[in-house]
């Protein structure tokens, strides 16, 4: 049953409460220093009224703020849109060691959100039993730990799944806001959001749309209060960004491009994204041969989406694979008996390769990906048959 706006309001604000007093008083090792640093020291420049894209004068603030001499100190860059900052400013007013475990304590809370809409229609007892499930897939305490960005961008997927089944439209912007948070990972999804909704053509499509393109308007113009001159200063630090050595080469990439690069090619990231606009071609073709069962069924179309930006963006870590708790619940919770066991084990097979190997193990994560693709395509078809013809 659903609970009043009254309730929801109070026990969120205990939550919001118990949060920041678990950050504040309870002792961390979390390494607040490593990836969850960029977005510590971005907040930590809007605070202070400092252009969040402005690279040495953030790095004045942020040294000063550690205490370290500039000759120890690395500043991580923030290649996210100046939305995401502000809707994290705070973190910026705390110590570093209770940011991240607020940032830890945030994304938790989007990862359990994120399932619970998921599995929406589930058996009450495997919904329960999908919780802890989702925390001890490999890629989601790998990214908890160090603070990373995806759980915004899983939360939004899981968002749109929900909304677009109950033309909620609140739900359906905050959906598509949160998946610009990491473009390279939530645009396609995007995308084929606002193509359903366009080629719905009813009156939920149309309001949707308009409160869309409003929402967008507001974030761009907010991007002005985290640094005035953002929409020429956030490309040219993305420019620069592209050519660091760690960026460059993707050392630690754990992309089907890159592989493919290493195993053809010179390994850099370059011949990476020259072969992942190869492979967005022939996937987005091999996919989109089913417009008609795609474009009839939302769930179908965002995670055959997600699933593309998984197999073709050459900049993902083996953390970013988080997101493929997208279409594991999909196909756990409305495949047939032999695409749950499939799913099962693109959920294990990761985790235990990855555990017993390393990096090495890496690769796991694509072979489920290319598994659960395969699995998606085939439903499609088989559903593509049971779909209404159009009317003209």
């Amino acid at each position: 049953m659903m609970k009043s706006p009254a309730v929801l309001f109070l026990a969120s604000l205990i939550l919001v409460i118990v949060m920041i007093a678990v950050a504040r008083v309870v002792p961390n090792s979390l390494p607040a220093g490593s990836d969850f640093s960029a977005l510590y020291n971005t907040d930590l420049a809007l605070v202070n009224g400092v252009p969040i894209y402005d690279l040495e004068a953030v790095e004045a603030v942020a040294v000063e703020a550690s205490g370290l001499p500039l000759e120890k100190f690395f500043l991580a860059r923030f290649p996210y849109p100046p939305w995401y900052a502000l809707s994290t400013f705070y973190l910026g007013w705390l110590p570093a060691q209770a940011a991240a475990m607020l940032w830890f304590e945030i994304n938790l809370v989007m990862l359990f959100l994120s399932v619970w809409l998921l599995t929406d229609g589930w058996n009450e007892r495997l919904r329960l039993m999908a919780f802890p499930l989702a925390l001890f897939f490999l890629p989601v305490p790998g990214a908890l730990s160090v603070g990373q960005y995806d759980f915004p961008v899983l939360l939004g997927t899981a968002l749109l799944m929900y909304s677009l089944k109950r033309e909620n439209i609140p739900l359906t912007v905050l959906g598509a806001i949160l998946l610009t948070f990491k473009p390279h990972v939530g645009a396609l999804v995007l995308l084929s959001a606002l193509i359903w909704l366009f080629v719905k053509r009813d009156d939920f499509g149309r309001r949707a749309m308009r409160y869309l393109l409003i929402a967008g308007v507001i974030l761009f113009a907010a991007g002005f209060l985290a640094d005035p001159n953002w929409i020429v200063s956030y490309p040219k630090m993305l420019l620069t960004y592209q050519v660091e050595g760690n960026v460059a080469s993707c050392s630690e990439c754990a992309s089907l491009p890159v592989f493919l690069s290493r195993w053809f090619f010179d390994g850099s990231l370059a011949k990476a994204v020259m072969i992942a606009v190869v492979l967005l071609i022939i996937l987005a073709g091999i996919f989109f041969m089913k417009p008609k069962t795609l474009l009839s069924s939302h769930e179908l179309l965002l995670t055959s989406s997600l699933l593309i930006t998984l197999l073709v963006s050459p900049y993902l870590y083996n953390y970013d694979f988080l997101l493929l708790l997208v279409p594991i619940a999909v196909l756990a919770g409305k495949g047939n008996n032999a695409h749950k066991v499939v799913a099962i084990a693109c959920y294990l097979v990761p985790t235990v390769a990855i555990l017993a190997l390393g990096r090495h193990g890496n690769i796991s994560l694509l072979i489920a990906t290319i598994l659960l693709a395969f699995l998606l395509y085939q439903r499609a078809g088989k559903l593509e048959i049971d779909v209404p013809a159009p009317a003209s």
